[in-house]
């Protein structure tokens, strides 16, 4: 796989992720319609597949052998949800080259969930069931686990790390999130669902998206409102993210209100 003068960008999956699949002749991405939005970008883009449930290391381990077949001297890599822990280990474990040179990660719980730990208390039959599609990589999201993990893989020095998080009002939120996001505001403040704001900030935090969990990959399944910014406009946010990646040599930036950001 080849990537070029300006090096390569890497889009990664979340929990219970995928890359693409094909049903009934239609071809599904995890990241909607963003491969086919991105042809016409100066520099080649890859959508890895990770094992949807996997822990942290073993998916960050597959990430790395994805990574040793392209060609290029930088990589850029931009996560969404729990696919930025993997990006994490990696870049502190598994980079030895240190090709990356930047990570943006969207909505990754950098602190845990709080449903990680609910759905491991099983005290539901939402959450055993939860706990039941997403063993075993639930256990490495808890608040517990993920303190531990922050304290073991620190940042390295010449990685530029960047975050954007993203909130709705539980009311706003598809109707399989409103019960999560009432529980998560409830514990830890304005979320998406299911990962709290503060949760989300890492490195350089680059603003609140509007947006569910699900929107940020191209996924709303709720009724179009104008007035709330729904759907979350994902392919502008993405294909501008790649745009100023290229020009300023991973230097993201501050996510204008027009695509659905703000500025705490």
């Amino acid at each position: 796989m080849n990537g070029s003068d300006n090096g390569a960008v890497v889009f990664v999956h979340g929990l219970l992720g995928f890359s693409s699949f094909s049903i009934l002749g239609k071809k599904v991405q995890y990241f909607r319609n963003l491969h086919s939005s991105l042809q016409d970008s100066t520099r080649p883009v890859f959508f890895p597949a990770l094992p949807a449930t996997g822990y942290i290391e073993d998916r960050a381990r597959v990430l790395a052998g994805f990574l040793a077949h392209i060609n290029a001297d930088r990589i850029d890599l931009i996560a969404h949800s729990m696919g930025g822990l993997d990006c994490r280990y990696l870049i502190n474990q598994l980079d030895p080259k240190h090709r990356v040179r930047s990570l943006t990660t969207v909505s990754t719980p950098h602190h845990g969930s709080p449903l990680a730990t609910w759905s491991i208390g099983k005290s539901n039959a939402c959450f055993r069931w939860m706990h039941s599609i997403s063993t075993p990589a639930v256990h490495d999201l808890t608040p517990e686990a993920c303190a531990r993990f922050n304290r073991e893989i620190v940042d390295r020095e010449d990685v530029r790390y960047c975050s954007y998080a993203s909130m709705r009002s539980p009311a706003d939120m598809m109707f399989i999130l409103r019960p999560w996001g009432r529980m998560i505001a409830a514990d830890s403040g304005d979320n998406d669902g299911m990962v709290s704001v503060a949760s989300a900030q890492w490195g350089e935090f680059r603003g609140i998206l509007q947006a569910d969990h699900f929107e940020l990959t191209g996924w709303s399944f709720a009724l179009p409102n104008a007035r709330k910014a729904r759907p979350f406009n994902h392919l502008r946010f993405y294909r501008d993210l790649v745009r100023r990646l290229a020009e300023n040599h991973a230097l993201p930036f501050n996510h204008s209100s027009n695509a659905g950001g703000k500025t705490p």
